[in-house]
């Protein structure tokens, strides 16, 4: 990974193999970033997208183990129990331009990522909402 600090926040260019979520987790936790926006584009493989299901309070996920382009990445940075947390949902595309998208678990840079964190000057903190069933 290569990151670069701007007057808005930081520049993010992920390589082949490197892996979306703890790639951006470590680059919050290692400039201290308490909170943030995150947008991004690139192609990926071995994704694995969800989807929350409020009456049961779980996750469902699925995994896509082709090679895809990042239709578009969003997302924010907060703390849970004071370490950095990405909270993000990607849309996929396939060869047929065929487009899935949900909760981001995991993905596998494919051929390159590019993403933009935008910082806050304030500390989001994520705690458990028990009607939802989740740290909001």
């Amino acid at each position: 990974m290569k990151y670069k600090k701007t007057n808005l926040g930081y520049v993010v260019r992920l390589y082949r193999g490197e892996e979306v979520v703890s790639s951006l987790v470590e680059i919050a936790e290692r400039e201290n970033i308490l909170s943030g926006f995150v947008v991004g584009l690139g192609a990926v493989s071995d994704v694995r997208l969800g989807y929350y299901d409020l009456e049961t309070k779980e996750y469902y996920s699925k995994n896509f183990e082709e090679e895809y382009e990042i239709g578009n990445m969003v997302g924010n940075i907060a703390q849970v129990d004071g370490k950095a947390f990405l909270h993000a949902h990607m849309t996929i595309s396939d060869k047929e331009c065929k487009a899935f998208a949900g909760h981001l678990f995991s993905a596998k840079i494919y051929a390159t990522g590019e993403f933009f964190i935008y910082t806050f000057d304030s500390k989001m903190e994520r705690k458990l909402d028990e009607e939802i069933g989740l740290k909001l």
